[in-house]
């Protein structure tokens, strides 16, 4: 059993069956004295060496982080805001569509407050 280290990702396994790692993707017990205690965010991993980032470098992976963390909630919102607009189009479009139908049946036609109404109901109801 070792611990193992990815190369790329930074990903530390403890325990692990060492013949499951190929050596060319992972650290076989690093050594991890030069970043004991520090978040492996600071990791810097250079063949089977690895070191802590300096003070401007840990200055410049946070700002990084930050950044991609903002981007990714960005992202998040305007997907939320896509499948807002998604559903309300359906609402709209959904009378028309169940109209076609009723008129075949001589039913009275739908309205899109009374779609609106009938899908809150139907969430409350589940």
């Amino acid at each position: 059993m070792s611990d193992v280290l990815n190369r790329t990702t930074g990903q530390f396994l403890k325990s692990v069956h060492t013949p499951d790692f190929d050596v060319a993707d992972w650290i076989i017990n690093p050594d991890l004295t030069a970043v004991a205690g520090q978040p492996s965010k600071y990791w810097l991993i250079a063949g089977d060496v690895v070191s802590l980032a300096s003070a401007g470098e840990q200055t410049t992976i946070d700002s990084d982080l930050a950044a991609a963390t903002d981007l990714a909630s960005k992202d998040s919102a305007k997907t939320a805001v896509d499948v807002e607009r998604v559903v309300r189009a359906l609402v709209d479009l959904l009378p028309s569509e169940f109209n076609i139908l009723r008129d075949l049946h001589s039913l009275p036609n739908r309205t899109a407050a009374q779609v609106n109404a009938a899908l809150k109901a139907n969430i409350d109801a589940q």
